[in-house]
């Protein structure tokens, strides 16, 4: 099987495992409330844990303002989550929003660059590219 599906709502997001390229996939269809960013959040931690994996690609072109408070939870719980998990590089198509991209790239800023390598693009093309690398 070429792709494990580990979360899919509709207007929300869709996580998979793609095992071609060893990576975990993140496609943002909109907005998330508590409980969907905590379950999207969730299933990408269980899909790096259950591949061995270590790449994170999250297309966030569609992604709308999220809650800065699970944002900020986000940042508390599953950075070390993902990190215990194995993620060491992280490739982020910033939304198309300016709001939903400042935020994002304000919280993954308080990541600490010793921890994983984070990258922005506007393309999927040449995340994975980076990723490949």
């Amino acid at each position: 099987m070429a792709d494990e599906t580990y979360f899919s709502m509709p207007g929300v997001a869709t996580v998979r495992w793609n095992e071609p390229t060893k990576t975990v996939v993140v496609e943002w269809d909109g907005w998330a409330n508590t409980a969907e960013f905590s379950g999207l959040l969730d299933a990408e931690v269980k899909a790096l844990e259950d591949h061995g994996g270590s790449k994170l690609l999250a297309d966030c072109r569609r992604q709308r303002v999220l809650n800065p408070a699970d944002q900020d939870r986000a940042n508390a719980e599953w950075v070390p989550r993902v990190l215990d998990a194995g993620l060491k590089r992280f490739a982020v198509v910033v939304p198309e929003s300016e709001m939903a991209a400042t935020h994002l790239r304000d919280r993954l800023g308080k990541v600490p660059r010793t921890a994983m390598q984070i990258d922005y693009f506007t393309t999927v093309e040449e995340a994975r590219e980076w990723l490949a690398l």
